[in-house]
C-alpha cells in the first residue's frame, strides 16, 4: 500500500475538525499523513491540533489565504503518492480512504477518485456528475432552489429514465444517487473528499488559486480530464459530510465570494455569451431575493434579514463588474470600476506570507 497525505483545511471548525481528525485516525492505511492548513482561525482550532493531534502537521497561516491557496501549501509539503483533500466537516468511516487508495492503485489510468457523501441522516449528496461544466441549466436549477426539491427516490428515478427523458444537464445531480455499487466514471468530484495521484498533480500543476472559495475542485478536475487523466465515483465507499457546517449555510447562496469563482469559471472555460447569461441569471435572483429581504426587514427585526440585504448588495454590485480571467476589468456600463476586493486581498495575503 503506498503511501498518502490527507489535506485539511480549517477555518473556524474547532468541534467539526476534532471529530474529521478522530475518524482518520481510525483510519488503518499505511503510510498516511494528516496535514491541516489554518487559516488564520482564531477559534482555537490550532491549539487543539497541537495539543491532542501532535502527529498531525500543521501549517498555521498568518491570515485567510482561501481554500485553493492552503490545499496547494499542504499538497507541495506533503510526500505522499497520493493526495486527499478532506473538508473539516467530514467524519470519515474507517476503511474509507485505504480503499480509495487501493482503487487508484489498481487504476493507472485514474487521475483522481471521490466516494459517496452522505448526510447524517443517511440520504446522499449530489458531488459528482458526468456534466463537466456547471451549465447554465445546471445554474438555473441551484437559483431557483429546484434542485433542493428533490427527495432520494425521486432522483434515483430520474436518474434511471435519464436516457429517456434526455436530461444530461441534470447529471451532476442525479449521478450521485446510482443503486449499483461498482465504480463509476465521472467528469466532475466534490473536492469535499478528492483522492488524487501525486503524478496526476505534478502534471496537471497546483489548484487555480484566482478561486479563492468554491469551483476550485470542478475547475481542477477540467485540468485533469484536459491531460488525459479518468476520474472516478466508488459508490461503495462512503463518508459523513456535515453540508454547510464549514461555511454557514447561507454561504453558497449570498455570498459574494461564490459567485465571484463563478464568474471566473466560466470566463475560464465558457464563451463570453454565457458568462453574459450566467451574469443576468444571478443579477435577476438576487434582485428579487434583495427585494424580499427588503419587506421582510420591514416587518421584522431580525437581524438576518439585514444581513441578506447588505450580502446580496455585494452580488449585484459584482455582477456589474465585468472580470476577464486576465484581470483586466470593463464594467457594463464602460466606466473603470475599482479593483476588486478578492484580488486586493489576495496581493495582501501573499505578501503576509511572504513576509
Amino acid at each position: 500500500m503506498n503511501s498518502v497525505s490527507v489535506v485539511i483545511v480549517n477555518y473556524r471548525t474547532r468541534e467539526l475538525l476534532r471529530d474529521c481528525l478522530r475518524s482518520v485516525q481510525q483510519d488503518d492505511t499505511l503510510g498516511q499523513t494528516v496535514i491541516v492548513v489554518d487559516n488564520d482561525s482564531r477559534d482555537g482550532s490550532a491549539e487543539m491540533v497541537r495539543k491532542e493531534f501532535p502527529a498531525v502537521r500543521l501549517i498555521r497561516n498568518s491570515t485567510n489565504v482561501g481554500f485553493a491557496a492552503a490545499n496547494n501549501q499542504a499538497i507541495d509539503r506533503g510526500t505522499g503518492e497520493y493526495v486527499l483533500l478532506l473538508n473539516s466537516d467530514t467524519v470519515v468511516f474507517p476503511g474509507a480512504i485505504k480503499a480509495m487508495v487501493g482503487f487508484l492503485e489498481a487504476h493507472p489510468d485514474a487521475g483522481g477518485a471521490g466516494c459517496r457523501l452522505l448526510f447524517p441522516d443517511g440520504t446522499i449528496q449530489a458531488s459528482v456528475g458526468r456534466d463537466g461544466r456547471p451549465g447554465l441549466i445546471r445554474l438555473f436549477l441551484r437559483l431557483t432552489g429546484a434542485s433542493h426539491l428533490l427527495s432520494d427516490k425521486v432522483r434515483r428515478f430520474l436518474r434511471r429514465i435519464r436516457s429517456v427523458i434526455a436530461v444530461n444537464a441534470l447529471s451532476s445531480c442525479l449521478d450521485s444517487y446510482v443503486q449499483d455499487l461498482s465504480p463509476l466514471e465521472v467528469k466532475t468530484v466534490s473536492a469535499t473528499c478528492l483522492l488524487l495521484r501525486r503524478k496526476a498533480v505534478a502534471e496537471v500543476g497546483r489548484l487555480d488559486e484566482r478561486f479563492f472559495m468554491y469551483l476550485e475542485d470542478l475547475d481542477y478536475c477540467v485540468r485533469l480530464r484536459r491531460a488525459g487523466w479518468k476520474l472516478y465515483y466508488l459508490p461503495a465507499v462512503e463518508i459523513i459530510h456535515l453540508a454547510e457546517k464549514s461555511s454557514g449555510g447561507r454561504m453558497r447562496r449570498y455570498s459574494v465570494q461564490a459567485y465571484d469563482s463563478l464568474f471566473y469559471f466560466y470566463g475560464k472555460h465558457y464563451r463570453t455569451p454565457a458568462l453574459w447569461i450566467a451574469r443576468l441569471m444571478v443579477f435577476s435572483a438576487s434582485v428579487v431575493r434583495w427585494m424580499w429581504n427588503g419587506v421582510l426587514a420591514l416587518f421584522s427585526a431580525h437581524p438576518l434579514y439585514r444581513q441578506n440585504l447588505s450580502d446580496l448588495w455585494k452580488v449585484i454590485r459584482l455582477c456589474c463588474t465585468w472580470t476577464v480571467v486576465t484581470g483586466r476589468k470593463t464594467p457594463i456600463g464602460g466606466r473603470a470600476l475599482p479593483e476588486s476586493i478578492f484580488q486586493s486581498a489576495r496581493r495582501k495575503n501573499h505578501r503576509i506570507n511572504a513576509e
